[in-house]
């Protein structure tokens, strides 16, 4: 085994640590911000069910509402985010080992699941603009 196959190696497992390291912290936002949204809509929905200081809180529930959304997107995007780590992941380890093997049809398999991949990345950068954006509306009502 050449230097440069070792340095590749070195690199792939890099690579592979810093992918699950990821994976994990998205999954984590992912995880804590479905908990923190589902709960804050139940607090939310008890305090508008009182009768007067629903009424009177109306347009703060709004805002919080507004801000559950947000933080409930965030999540969905952090879940996203995992997904695509993962599947570049999957990507790298095939073609490694398409190549090592010589295998020109998985090779090529993986080459189709890249270019999806792309796409589905630029769809959800898409999304987190569209988030940046909510976030920088609901910021500005609340002041």
């Amino acid at each position: 085994m050449g230097f440069f196959s070792r340095l590749g190696n070195k690199l792939a497992d890099g690579a592979s640590n810093a992918s699950r390291l990821g994976q994990k912290a998205l999954g984590t936002i992912h995880r804590v911000g479905n908990k923190i949204a589902s709960q804050g809509s139940k607090i939310v929905s008890g305090v508008e069910r009182i009768p007067i200081l629903g009424q009177v809180l109306s347009p703060a529930t709004g805002i919080v509402r507004s801000g559950i959304g947000l933080v409930k997107n965030v999540a969905d995007l952090a879940g996203s985010g995992r997904d695509l780590i993962a599947d570049a992941d999957d990507i790298v380890r095939r073609g490694s080992n398409a190549l090592s093997t010589g295998n020109v049809e998985e090779a090529t398999n993986v080459l189709r699941r890249g270019k999806n991949l792309v796409g589905t990345s630029k769809n959800t950068l898409e999304r987190a603009k569209e988030v940046q954006r909510d976030a920088v509306k609901i910021a500005q009502r609340s002041m």
